[in-house]
């Protein structure tokens, strides 16, 4: 009985995968051949199509899967604790000041090296 219902379930899958296919097959065509229809009528019918293919996509069990992950995913975002406009602040302008001074190091270590070398070649 369960192999039957998997066996259905993955039939109905494949038949699910193979419409979205020629959906996005189709909606591809039709943008070429419609070429001379102006962009935004053509941008707004790819969009009805292309929630057409994500919601057919949502109904198999691979869809349904990221379905959930994606919902976990969300969950733990709002778990996160985003730093503070003034902590952004501090912390980008400690960046700059390193790279800063980094950069007139390596500049004064490339001086030093090209002077180096150039009073050995001489």
């Amino acid at each position: 009985m369960e192999e039957t219902k998997n066996a259905s379930r993955s039939n109905l899958d494949l038949l699910w995968w193979v419409t979205v296919s020629l959906l996005i097959a189709a909606g591809a065509f039709a943008n070429y051949y419609f070429m001379e229809v102006p962009w935004s009528i053509r941008f707004a019918v790819g969009i009805v199509l292309a929630c057409m293919v994500l919601g057919l996509a949502a109904l198999t069990s691979q869809g349904k899967r990221i379905w959930a992950f994606s919902k976990e995913a969300r969950m733990e975002l709002r778990k996160v604790v985003w730093p503070t406009r003034d902590e952004t602040v501090k912390t980008t302008a400690i960046v700059a000041v390193l790279v800063f001074a980094m950069s007139l190091i390596l500049w004064a270590l490339d001086s030093i090296l090209l002077w180096v070398v150039g009073w050995v070649t001489r």
